[in-house]
């Protein structure tokens, strides 16, 4: 057997690996001296905070067969009394209803023990799974950034912050949240990354500007004309990257911090280490930061429902046209050739047709006579460029061409929309022809016609010329 003194070290040392953050080799070291010192009640309870530090079902379990396994020996020792205590009454009462529902009978044992203890208020705290996460306290990466912002706030400078972190780190090297923040100052310190100690003291202020940027640009491509939808996720990224390289640093300088005072706790072997850090406490989160992230997420929402909303609606659109096809144009006569014949000149794209008519004109002199017009009207809201891209096969589907000479993409004009036009000599009459094939969102057709010389700007205009007769948008 050793002394109290050796378990008091024992204890002492397996605490600092808590606090250290390294829970497994807390849990070594107390159950080693256990079985060197025997059954010792402080360190039984150390070894089962080292489980329940986990904060993993299995190792709740653990931490209550150590607690049993003390409180068999040690009935009336506070400390554990108040340490299970906790752990029953911050268990979930529906996963582990047996163990919540010891909480209360030990809670009364502590009142008879210890009416006016600490240890009974610590445990009595823990009545709720809120009390329990509030308990946990906040996250490193919300104390560290706390603790950052106000060495920046009082500091005269940066360095002289920087200075002050290392002096108080240098007082207690096993303080892990000093070493941390000596080591975020450190980094912070450093030439060129004055944008970045900007950016940790006005996280919440950039993410509401950069999420008003982003739901700017999202609502922007309904306002002021359509543009690529990967432009206002291309600026979103691009303004998350001072985030990112802000997370990286913060990360790696809790890391290094975290190793400096584990080390610190190897090299004294056994120091203890202080209950309190000196920083203050870490508030919640103030008023102003809440409104500022909640507002930016609202703007942000109500930016992609919005957009969300529009963009189908626009998906869903076409332009509404009537069939108006004059009985006279340039001087050549309407032949009706019958509505609904020739529907699927220009392609079968989805969608509801709702008229189709085919007109020839005939008469008149020089290029131009002899004009048919083929065109469908309708909801071709899935309606692209394919529909003409393809002129060979569109060509293949016209009675009397066989092949084309010459084919190009034409302006569609101001109807918009997609054209495409090819010249070709007829089959039975060896006359040159061309034919303009035109598809948008709410028509497609066709328009053939004599040109034995004309140039393309002709062949387009007429093309043009033609549709726009024939077809009127309709409110």
């Amino acid at each position: 057997m050793h002394s109290e003194e050796d378990a008091a070290s024992a204890c002492a040392h397996a605490a600092a690996l808590i606090a250290a953050g390294r829970y497994a080799e807390a849990r070594k070291a107390a159950e080693a001296a256990l079985e060197t010192d025997g059954p010792e009640p402080q360190l039984l309870l150390v070894l089962a905070r080292a489980h329940m530090a986990e904060d993993e079902d299995d190792h709740d379990d653990d931490a209550e067969r150590v607690f049993r396994r003390a409180l068999d020996t040690f009935p009336d020792h506070v400390d554990l009394l108040a340490g299970y205590a906790e752990l029953c009454l911050r268990s979930d009462a529906l996963d582990r209803p047996g163990r919540h529902a010891r909480g209360p009978a030990l809670l009364e044992r502590l009142r008879e023990l210890a009416p006016d203890s600490p240890q009974l208020r610590r445990a009595a705290a823990s009545t709720s799974v809120l009390a329990a996460a509030a308990g946990k306290g906040p996250s490193a990466a919300r104390v560290q950034r706390h603790d950052v912002v106000h060495a920046l706030t009082t500091a005269a400078s940066p360095e002289a912050a920087e200075k002050e972190a290392r002096q108080q780190a240098a007082l207690a090297p096993s303080d892990r949240r000093l070493a941390v923040l000596d080591a975020t100052l450190t980094a912070l310190a450093r030439p060129g990354r004055a944008p970045l100690r900007l950016l940790v003291r006005r996280t919440p202020e950039y993410l509401f500007v950069a999420s008003l940027a982003v739901a700017a640009l999202l609502l922007a491509r309904h306002l002021l004309g359509p543009f690529p939808f990967w432009i206002p996720w291309a600026v979103g990224l691009l303004l998350d990257l001072p985030l990112l390289a802000l997370r990286l640093l913060l990360r790696g300088a809790r890391a290094r911090g975290g190793e400096r005072a584990s080390g610190a706790v190897d090299a004294v072997d056994a120091g203890p280490v202080p209950a309190e850090s000196s920083l203050s406490s870490v508030p919640r989160y103030a008023r102003r930061e809440l409104a500022l992230i909640g507002a930016g997420a609202a703007v942000t929402l109500g930016a992609l429902v919005t957009t969300v909303v529009l963009t189908h609606a626009e998906y869903t659109a076409y332009p509404r046209y009537e069939a108006v096809a004059p009985y006279g144009f340039r001087g050549m006569t309407r032949m009706d050739m019958g509505e609904g014949l020739g529907a699927a000149a220009a392609g079968a794209p989805g969608g509801r047709i709702e008229a189709a008519f085919t007109h020839s004109y005939t008469g008149g002199a020089g290029d131009g006579s002899e004009l048919t017009v083929t065109a469908s009207i309708g909801d071709f809201h899935d309606a692209s460029a394919a529909l003409v891209r393809d002129s060979h096969t569109l060509l293949s589907e016209t009675p009397g061409v066989t092949s084309a000479d010459d084919t190009w993409t034409a302006d569609a004009g101001a109807y918009g929309g997609w054209m495409r036009c090819s010249r070709y000599v007829e089959d039975l009459t060896g006359t040159p022809k061309a034919i303009c094939f035109w598809a948008d969102k709410g028509s497609m057709g066709s328009v053939t016609f004599k040109a034995s010389d004309m140039p393309h700007a002709d062949i387009e205009q007429l093309a043009r010329m033609t549709r726009q007769t024939v077809l009127r948008p309709s409110s």
